[in-house]
């Protein structure tokens, strides 16, 4: 492989960097606040490649004897490439929480602002994870109802179902879930789909004290309403 090539093989993968940003397909692998340096990155590799290209023209193509290695090495660069180009994977789901087990679920610091007003305001079930955790009595969640959205998964002691969401801190790889446990004595949320995640937005109220480590910090919430929904972009929360 000359050098030429190789560099050409650079930008396009710089450019797929670049177009993945643009297009929003990015948010299956990281988190948007990376999404940025993720095009700059691409940016950076499609100059210094095209910098490279032109300042080799002129010269003569590497002698066959001396790129065995690293021709081979280069063309592999192509398989993660075409990879996000033709077959993008989807977003992490019910598989990711299955493969969590019976874990703690990922508990971050407790939001220090006050809900959003309203009847039933939404809020990450993140959000709420850490404030039932943060709080026995419940905090700022006594009384009030909130709008949850997320997966219908089984419930970690196979009783009932839990509304689940998966945590990135940077990128896919790190995905930890969070979840609640559904009472849900009208049966509204109903059980998990079959073949697919199915995700519903939740009217809930918290049951205090339901979020403590013998429970693998999952609070229990009461369902009063439930709707089915499409699958939000991204899917993963913050």
């Amino acid at each position: 492989m000359t050098r030429e090539v190789r560099n050409a093989l650079l930008v396009f993968v710089g450019a797929v960097l670049v177009l993945i940003v643009v297009d929003g397909a990015v948010l299956h692998y990281v988190r948007p606040g990376m999404a940025p340096l993720v095009a700059v990155a691409g940016a950076v590799v499609i100059a210094l490649a095209l910098l490279d290209v032109a300042q080799d023209l002129r010269r003569r193509a590497v002698p066959d004897g001396e790129h065995d290695h690293e021709g081979r090495s280069a063309w592999l660069l192509l398989v993660p490439v075409l990879v996000v180009l033709l077959a993008a994977p989807p977003w992490l789901g019910s598989d990711a929480v299955d493969l969590a087990g019976s874990r703690t679920v990922a508990v971050g610091r407790a939001p220090e602002e006050p809900l959003p007003p309203g009847a039933a305001p939404a809020v990450p079930v993140v959000d709420l994870v850490a404030r039932a955790a943060a709080t026995p009595d419940g905090g700022a969640l006594a009384g009030r109802e909130v709008t949850l959205t997320g997966f219908v998964v089984p419930a970690r002691d196979g009783r009932g179902v839990d509304l689940a969401r998966l945590v990135i801190s940077c990128c896919a790889a790190d995905a930890s879930p969070v979840r609640v446990h559904v009472d849900d004595p009208q049966g509204v949320v109903g059980a998990p789909g079959t073949g697919a995640d199915r995700w519903v937005a939740a009217r809930v109220r918290l049951v205090p004290g339901t979020a403590t480590r013998e429970t693998g910090f999952v609070p229990t919430v009461t369902v009063r309403d439930a709707v089915a929904v499409p699958e939000p972009t991204p899917a993963y929360e913050y």
